[in-house]
């Protein structure tokens, strides 16, 4: 979500990928910028903004010139503007945390799963699921300086909202919630008729709604979910939706850095792991030169 609006704004930024595989959100240097290890943040000169929401309302809020595009109506008040906003609270209260693992610790409710998420990926994200809570207390251990934070969110994993390690039956029940969720999308869609057939999720502005919901349509068919949700004419107009949505270029870039990013970092959490000596080797060869032209790939693209 972050890197699209970055993209679809035009914000010129630089990025560093953070190995999550490798633990290295976990590290004193990142849990400097979010003592409680997640992704993504935000740094803009001296202000550290955490949190995919936060930094998507920072940048509509501070970035509104003729320079950089407006994803929201410049009239809060407006029925435009309620509207994207009513579309991103349905949204972004989906469990989709628990979707993407959930998916990953019963794959048989996946079709089709696709890159990133291959088999090997999928069965990491299954052992992290299940060993959240005890890693973080791990972490908590190691660094006392960020322990009050990290120790809350060990007991919010395993007992609370963080709980990642859900049964089928929840799982389904999430599933199910994304279902309703995309039954209504597809009937908003279904009202761009005659002169708002060129018409976004809710009106004629592109807006921070329908990046929500192109991030998600993307999660969705990388996790092999589009057959349930909207192909082979299931929703026809959701269908049209994401087949326009895929040529955006702020889609493009946004979806391949992250998913080509995702498989860098997998890589470099393999050799932190298990070979250090060839890690810096790898590094000093051209590892860290491979993200940085991946980088400058996504830019000219």
């Amino acid at each position: 979500q972050v890197l699209m609006t970055l993209y679809e704004k035009n914000i010129p930024f630089k990025c560093q990928l953070v190995a999550l595989y490798a633990m290295e959100h976990y590290e004193p240097w990142f849990l400097r910028l979010n003592p409680r290890g997640e992704v993504p943040v935000l740094v803009d000169g001296v202000k550290v903004i955490p949190d995919s929401n936060r930094i998507i309302e920072y940048l509509e809020d501070n970035f509104t010139n003729g320079e950089f595009t407006n994803l929201n109506p410049k009239l809060k008040g407006s029925t435009e503007s309620k509207d994207i906003q009513k579309m991103r609270d349905m949204l972004e209260n989906l469990p989709i945390p628990v979707i993407t693992y959930g998916s990953a610790l019963h794959p048989h409710l996946m079709d089709n799963p696709k890159e990133p998420f291959s088999p090997g990926i999928l069965n990491k994200m299954g052992e992290m699921a299940k060993k959240r809570h005890i890693i973080l207390r791990e972490v908590a251990e190691k660094h006392p300086e960020f322990s009050e934070v990290l120790l809350a969110k060990a007991d919010e994993a395993e007992h609370g909202s963080l709980n990642l390690n859900q049964s089928q039956d929840n799982v389904v029940v999430a599933l199910d919630k994304c279902d309703s969720v995309l039954a209504t999308v597809e009937q908003k869609l279904a009202l761009n008729t005659d002169d708002k057939t060129d018409w976004w999720l809710c009106g004629e502005m592109f807006s921070i709604a329908d990046i929500d919901l192109a991030i998600l349509l993307n999660r969705l068919n990388l996790l092999g979910h589009e057959k349930r949700y909207w192909s082979e004419g299931k929703r026809p107009h959701l269908e049209a939706y994401w087949k326009r949505i895929q040529q955006k270029e702020s889609f493009k870039k946004a979806t391949y850095f992250s998913s080509h990013g995702m498989q860098l970092t997998v890589l470099r959490g393999l050799l932190k792991r298990n070979h250090p000596v060839l890690l810096t080797a790898a590094f000093a060869a051209g590892l860290l030169a491979a993200s940085l032209v991946l980088f400058r790939r996504v830019q000219r693209s």
